[in-house]
Protein backbone atom coordinates (compact mmCIF):
# COMPACT_ATOMS: atom_id res chain seq x y z
CA UNK A 1 0.00 0.00 0.00
CA UNK A 2 1.29 3.42 -1.16
CA UNK A 3 1.68 5.71 2.08
CA UNK A 4 3.71 8.75 2.24
CA UNK A 5 3.76 10.56 5.81
CA UNK A 6 5.27 14.11 7.31
CA UNK A 7 7.68 11.97 8.60
CA UNK A 8 9.30 10.54 5.46
CA UNK A 9 12.85 11.29 4.97
CA UNK A 10 12.92 10.54 1.08
CA UNK A 11 9.95 11.04 -0.24
CA UNK A 12 7.32 14.11 0.13
CA UNK A 13 4.15 14.97 -1.37
CA UNK A 14 4.84 17.57 -4.33
CA UNK A 15 0.97 18.33 -5.31
CA UNK A 16 -2.51 16.83 -5.76
CA UNK A 17 -5.72 17.59 -7.58
CA UNK A 18 -8.83 15.77 -8.07
CA UNK A 19 -11.69 16.12 -10.43
CA UNK A 20 -15.24 14.86 -10.96
CA UNK A 21 -16.49 13.21 -13.71
CA UNK A 22 -20.60 12.37 -13.39
CA UNK A 23 -19.99 9.63 -10.75
CA UNK A 24 -16.57 9.37 -11.25
CA UNK A 25 -13.59 11.38 -8.80
CA UNK A 26 -10.12 11.09 -10.06
CA UNK A 27 -7.38 12.18 -8.25
CA UNK A 28 -3.69 12.99 -9.30
CA UNK A 29 -0.90 12.55 -6.92
CA UNK A 30 2.24 14.04 -7.37
CA UNK A 31 5.20 12.58 -5.21
CA UNK A 32 9.15 13.84 -5.10
CA UNK A 33 11.77 11.36 -4.10
CA UNK A 34 14.86 11.63 -3.52
CA UNK A 35 15.83 8.11 -2.87
CA UNK A 36 16.30 5.69 -5.51
CA UNK A 37 15.56 2.46 -3.49
CA UNK A 38 12.40 4.42 -1.73
CA UNK A 39 11.71 5.52 -5.46
CA UNK A 40 11.67 1.76 -6.24
CA UNK A 41 9.43 0.75 -3.83
CA UNK A 42 7.27 3.14 -4.62
CA UNK A 43 6.29 2.45 -8.28
CA UNK A 44 6.36 -1.60 -7.39
CA UNK A 45 3.97 -1.00 -4.88
CA UNK A 46 1.66 1.00 -7.75
CA UNK A 47 2.40 -1.75 -9.66
CA UNK A 48 1.04 -4.33 -7.18
CA UNK A 49 -1.78 -2.24 -6.65
CA UNK A 50 -2.54 -1.85 -10.46
CA UNK A 51 -2.33 -5.68 -11.28
CA UNK A 52 -4.73 -6.19 -8.11
CA UNK A 53 -7.08 -4.14 -9.28
CA UNK A 54 -7.52 -5.61 -12.84
CA UNK A 55 -7.57 -9.09 -11.44
CA UNK A 56 -10.18 -7.97 -9.59
CA UNK A 57 -12.05 -6.44 -12.47
CA UNK A 58 -11.57 -9.31 -14.76
CA UNK A 59 -13.33 -11.56 -12.05
CA UNK A 60 -16.17 -9.21 -11.86
CA UNK A 61 -16.15 -8.84 -15.78
CA UNK A 62 -16.32 -13.07 -16.02
CA UNK A 63 -18.80 -13.61 -13.03
CA UNK A 64 -21.07 -10.71 -14.89
CA UNK A 65 -20.35 -12.71 -17.80
CA UNK A 66 -21.31 -16.19 -16.36
CA UNK A 67 -24.58 -14.85 -14.91
CA UNK A 68 -25.70 -13.39 -18.19
CA UNK A 69 -24.97 -16.55 -20.26
CA UNK A 70 -27.11 -18.12 -17.39
CA UNK A 71 -29.47 -15.29 -17.61
CA UNK A 72 -29.82 -16.28 -21.42
CA UNK A 73 -30.20 -19.80 -21.58
CA UNK A 74 -32.99 -19.49 -18.81
CA UNK A 75 -34.64 -17.09 -21.35
CA UNK A 76 -34.23 -19.17 -23.95
CA UNK A 77 -35.72 -22.42 -22.28
CA UNK A 78 -38.54 -20.03 -21.37
CA UNK A 79 -39.70 -19.61 -25.25
CA UNK A 80 -42.96 -20.24 -26.25
CA UNK A 81 -42.87 -22.99 -28.67
CA UNK A 82 -42.42 -22.01 -32.17
CA UNK A 83 -45.18 -21.11 -34.78
CA UNK A 84 -44.85 -25.00 -36.63
CA UNK A 85 -45.53 -26.39 -33.56
CA UNK A 86 -48.67 -25.07 -32.58
CA UNK A 87 -51.93 -26.32 -33.86
CA UNK A 88 -53.44 -25.02 -36.92
CA UNK A 89 -56.98 -23.05 -36.68
CA UNK A 90 -60.03 -24.80 -37.36
CA UNK A 91 -61.02 -24.49 -41.21
CA UNK A 92 -57.51 -22.20 -42.13
CA UNK A 93 -53.91 -22.86 -42.95
CA UNK A 94 -51.51 -21.14 -41.57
Amino acid sequence: MLIITPKAEHTRLKSYSATTKGTVSIVKIEVECTDLWEFNYLLQSLRELDTETKAMRAAKAAAAKQKSRKAEAQALLSLPASAKSLPLPKGGEA
